[in-house]
């Protein structure tokens, strides 16, 4: 979580020489008040002397600036505009109001007013450090991150130990991805104000971006130790111990930082993944329908309350379970719909189009009525609950999943063109070795090459031992090409119009290799052994340090050792295959 530094404490410009003893003394003893933190009193004082009668100018112009610094640490940024505005009109040259003006104005979020004004400052004292800070901050906010860099920059050559331009420099160069940069500024900022929990915290998300976890969780654990209750940093740290696969410790600190700051679904929906990466389903369940919340994650399709989960409550109107994520999500969590068929509630499924045809065939033991996702299709439902909520409200535990070995039941007819020409005593096999390019930083940590997996075929294939069927659809199905019309190599893809299509030809092979995608749900829905070849950072569903997968029965999981380490599946693949055919 990124905590951006505020403006600097308002300056104030020195209080003259008062015509009376009283008044100078009222005046020096309101603004001591104001430094002292006795806003309420500060500000009091200043609207008594304000209201004593006729001041000098300079006078006059200092205590409507006082009374405007102390109403905005009050927050009471509207009558605090008025009256630096009265110090302003007495004295409309004078660049520390005019700056105190911008510092308001970017609190009332009025951001060309407050640019306005700061430029004034830089016209009339192009030396003043502060207002090159200032302008930077608002600069930033408004996602104009080069200029901010450049105001930053001139603040730090008029004042190279301004820790908060350091850390706020490092902030807008951390978020353009000028990594090395920006640690060098953080750096500096710790020399000049170690004391800084905020620094610390974003620290620690420069060093994650470099995927350098331990520096990153020594930043977090300092921030903490310097402020026990510093929320960011106990989730930023609970994030970055759950991608060490310290997820004991991860839950410990998330649960912290969700307690400190209840707010932050972002927090609460990384609790639930966690949880449910070590099987603590019901409270990881809980915590995993803090997705609704995150615009981001799932879209909720209709603006009314999703069902509760009481059965009675539906009156005998019908349900509607709408998809949301992946197609491999969407095929995995359909096993709750004949559950609920069972328990007697109408339902209609709504699912993306590739996969209607499948959960209307295939789908057992009861099908339920399924239509399009969208928004068209779905309005009109007085309930409706999200297909991903199914498992809290069915509270599945790690010991009640419902494996339902077959939930996809084997296609009733297939069309000539996907039949298999089975070649006597080979084994069929089919393969996938990339993720769908929708998501772009799962599909790289997903997708694996595709010749060092099919090199391992050869002579099994040239031995009439092995049939290899390409399941691989989309852009990444071109990777085949130099071995297409080899013995022993069949490709699908152009006969693989939607999931229906898949699940046929996947009925007739003897086992399925494929990378986290959804044929390998397609493929364990159907009960065919699938070896489902898993990338280091795997998703919750299946979990860590095993070889098998409490959702499919007929499923082996094959890991990499480390991010990026398919070489070792690819090993552990050949080795499984040789013990198979009986080439060991």
């Amino acid at each position: 979580m990124d905590n951006r530094g505020c403006a600097t404490t308002l300056p104030l410009a020195a209080t003259p020489a008062a015509t009376t003893t009283d008044l100078h003394s009222s005046a020096a003893a309101a603004l001591e008040r104001f430094h002292a933190g006795s806003l309420e009193d500060a500000l009091a004082q200043a609207q008594a002397i304000l209201a004593s009668g006729p001041l000098p100018r300079t006078l006059a112009a200092e205590m409507h600036h006082l009374e405007a610094a102390a109403l905005h640490q009050l927050e009471r940024r509207e009558e605090a505009a008025a009256a630096v505005r009265r110090a302003i009109a007495l004295e409309p040259s004078n660049a520390t109001y005019l700056n105190t003006y911008g510092v308001i104005l970017r609190k009332l979020k009025r951001p060309e007013e407050a640019l306005r004004a700061y430029e004034r400052v830089i016209a009339l004292m192009p030396d003043f450090a502060d207002v090159y800070y200032n302008s930077g901050n608002l600069l930033n906010e408004l996602e104009r991150k080069d200029q901010a860099i450049e105001r930053f920059e001139q603040c730090l050559k008029l004042n190279p130990s301004h820790a908060s331009a350091h850390h706020n420099l490092a902030n807008c160069l951390r978020d353009l991805k000028q990594v090395d940069a920006a640690l060098q500024h953080y750096s500096r900022s710790a020399e000049l104000q170690h004391e800084n929990p905020d620094m610390h915290c974003n620290w620690g998300l420069a060093w994650q971006l470099q995927e350098r976890w331990d520096k990153a969780i020594d930043a977090f654990q300092t921030a903490i130790s310097q402020k026990s209750d510093h929320a960011p940093s106990h989730i930023n740290l609970g994030s970055a111990l759950a991608v060490q696969e310290r997820f004991e410790e991860a839950c410990n600190v998330l649960r912290i930082g969700v307690a400190l700051d209840d707010s932050c679904n972002d927090a609460k929906f990384n609790l639930g993944l966690t949880l449910l990466t070590i099987g603590e389903f019901e409270e990881g369940w809980h915590f995993y329908d803090t997705r609704l919340r995150l615009p981001d994650k799932v879209r909720m399709p209709l603006p009314t309350p999703m069902w509760d989960g009481d059965i009675e409550s539906l009156h005998g109107e019908p349900l509607l379970i709408w998809a949301e994520q992946g197609y491999g999500d969407n095929i995995q969590f359909a096993r709750y719909v004949p559950i609920l068929i069972e328990a007697g509630v109408q339902v209609t499924l709504s699912t993306r189009k590739p996969l209607i045809s499948l959960m209307r065939e295939c789908l057992v033991p009861h099908s339920p009525a399924i239509v399009e996702h969208k928004p068209s299709e779905l309005q009109g439902f007085k309930h409706h609950v999200a297909l991903l909520s199914l498992p809290r409200l069915c509270r599945t535990s790690a010991a009640t999943i419902p494996m339902m070995p077959g939930y996809l039941r084997k296609p009733r007819h297939i069309p000539a063109h996907l039949k298999l020409q089975r070649q006597p005593f080979a084994l069929h096999i089919g393969l996938v070795w990339a993720s769908g390019v929708d998501n772009k930083d799962m599909y790289a940590d997903k997708s694996m090459p595709l010749e060092p997996l099919i090199r391992i075929f050869d002579a099994w294939r040239q031995e009439r031992l092995v049939v290899l069927h390409s399941l691989q659809v989309g852009v990444d199905a071109d990777q085949l090409k130099p071995w297409c019309g080899q013995r022993g190599i069949v490709d699908h893809s152009q006969q693989l119009n939607d999931f229906l299509d898949t699940a046929c030809v996947i009925s007739q092979l003897d086992l399925v290799i494929s990378v986290d995608t959804a044929v390998a749900h397609v493929a364990g829905g159907l009960d065919k052994p699938v070896w489902t070849l898993l990338q280091h950072n795997a998703d919750f569903r299946w979990m860590r340090g095993r070889a098998d997968s409490p959702w499919y029965p007929c499923m082996t999981l094959i890991r990499q050792q480390k991010l990026g380490d398919w070489p070792s599946v690819v090993e552990q693949v050949r080795l499984r295959l040789a013990q198979l055919l009986g080439d060991v």
